[in-house]
């Protein structure tokens, strides 16, 4: 049996700036430039011998908005022109439901729209119902089954299908107040093309957009309506794993992340979470399947093959993480507009504005030599941590959560001296972080540091 080889991108975020204007905001997102990192994307998939099959997890546009959609659907179909095949699932930034964009349609201006030289935002909206014409030659109209045109099921080659499961909820709003999951119907069909699937002797995994697991430890404390099925989370994952399903492909988070897992029933499921195509690092997950083995690898775009200057992408990044904290001690309304791009709400940072202003103002002058003076332990920190400006930190520790296996040494200076300041908040605050997701600090800065030693850039799954 020759191996099977094929790649998968998700979040792929188009957004069309000739026909709406340039955004002046992007979050960790490369808006502006979304086009030149898909084609590229799509240049390097087209070059690659023996792979003929692209996958993409959903949130295809920025947005949702029409002109960014036809002009998506150009781009992709020069794999088809190639003689390749790809293969997709809408989101919830695929349609009108995204981010106020049907107010935005209507005239009514709002801060995460706003665009260069003050130009208004006036995007046509696309309705959930438009998207299946849209891209119905992209795995659609050669599906072998297909539940309600968003999700159908995919033969990538002979004994090899995959699940492009939509789990936007069409429309569904459960008792735990999340869209992020599946109807009563669509468990009903997953388990008979599961079935099938088996009966005919071919291996099936999955590809939803929202993540099955958390893809950093506490990400689900804050975050839970963004994960897969909300408060359900934990029944869905679990039947996927029980109705057979080993391997999932996932998005959303722009995270990349590989976690395992073990069902109370003894069922193993991993969730290959897959970062944002179109912000740092640009991944693509490069998979090839033989013998009921699977080995997943990642290969990531440069800036070179996006045509931008060195190091244009991770300046972006970094540069977004700066911005949140200076927003957060000098503009609020933008500091909301940034945290929603990190899956933190208005309704949970609201309420403590008063704190994150001055929280802000705080760590936009501070060291971590001044962290250690105020909580009376400066002189347990090297000379070389106590200048560590805690913006630059911050901004390094997110890009490390954001980008998985993380290259920290625990003999490194800095290191030493997050966990000796670690050490004694949690002294100070301990009793009254109790119960709390933050209850354990040294904890928290080790999943932020070391995550739990899984390789998030490889895998092999055995079937």
């Amino acid at each position: 049996m020759q191996p099977i080889n094929f790649c998968l991108i998700t979040d792929t975020h188009y957004y069309n700036p000739d026909a709406l204007g340039r955004r002046l905001d992007g979050q960790q997102k490369t808006l502006n430039d979304s086009g030149a990192i898909i084609d590229a994307a799509i240049d390097k998939f087209i070059a690659m011998p023996d792979c003929d099959v692209m996958l993409v997890g959903g949130d295809l546009t920025s947005n949702g908005d029409r002109e960014s959609h036809d002009e998506l659907v150009k781009k992709f179909r020069r794999i088809n022109e190639a003689g390749k095949r790809l293969v997709l699932i809408t989101s919830t930034h695929d349609y009108e439901q995204h981010s106020n964009i049907e107010s935005a349609a209507k005239g009514k201006q709002i801060a995460q729209y706003k665009l260069e030289g003050g130009a208004e935002f006036k995007p046509t909206i696309t309705t959930r119902e438009e998207l299946r014409g849209l891209y119905n030659e992209f795995g659609f109209s050669d599906a072998i089954s297909e539940f309600e045109e968003f999700s159908y099921v995919a033969q990538i080659a002979p004994g090899l299908r995959v699940l492009m499961l939509n789990d936007d909820g069409d429309g569904y709003v459960g008792d735990d107040d999340s869209s992020n999951g599946f109807t009563q119907g669509q468990f009903k069909w997953i388990e008979e093309q599961i079935a099938a699937a088996h009966a005919a002797g071919d291996t099936i995994f999955a590809v939803l957009h929202h993540p099955v697991m958390p893809p950093f430890s506490f990400y689900h404390h804050f975050s839970l309506n963004d994960m897969h099925g909300g408060k359900n989370n934990a029944r869905n994952r679990d039947f996927l794993a029980d109705s057979g399903i080993r391997l999932v492909f996932t998005g959303h988070t722009h995270m990349h992340n590989i976690c395992h897992y073990t069902s109370p029933s003894g069922n193993k499921l991993t969730d290959v979470n897959t970062a944002c195509l179109v912000g740092y690092p640009a991944p693509l997950r490069i998979c090839s399947f033989k013998d009921g083995v699977m080995d997943i690898r990642t290969e990531c775009l440069t800036d070179a093959d996006c045509g931008f200057s060195d190091g244009a992408m991770i300046e972006l990044y970094d540069r977004t993480i700066n911005k949140i904290v200076y927003s957060a001690a000098h503009d609020f309304e933008q500091f909301v507009q940034e945290a929603n791009g990190f899956s933190v709400r208005r309704h949970q940072i609201e309420p403590h504005k008063w704190l994150i202003t001055r929280a802000g103002r705080f760590l936009e002058k501070a060291t971590l030599g001044t962290l250690g003076t105020l909580f009376l332990c400066r002189h347990k920190l090297s000379k070389s941590a106590r200048n560590v400006r805690i913006v630059d930190l911050a901004t390094a520790l997110v890009r490390n959560v954001f980008l998985g296996t993380g290259n920290y040494s625990r003999d490194d200076d800095v290191v030493k001296g997050i966990f000796i300041l670690a050490e004694k908040l949690q002294g100070l605050l301990g009793k009254k972080l109790a119960g709390t997701f933050v209850a354990d600090i040294p904890a928290l800065f080790e999943s932020i540091l070391f995550d739990d030693g899984t390789d998030d850039w490889t895998a092999r799954i055995e079937w």
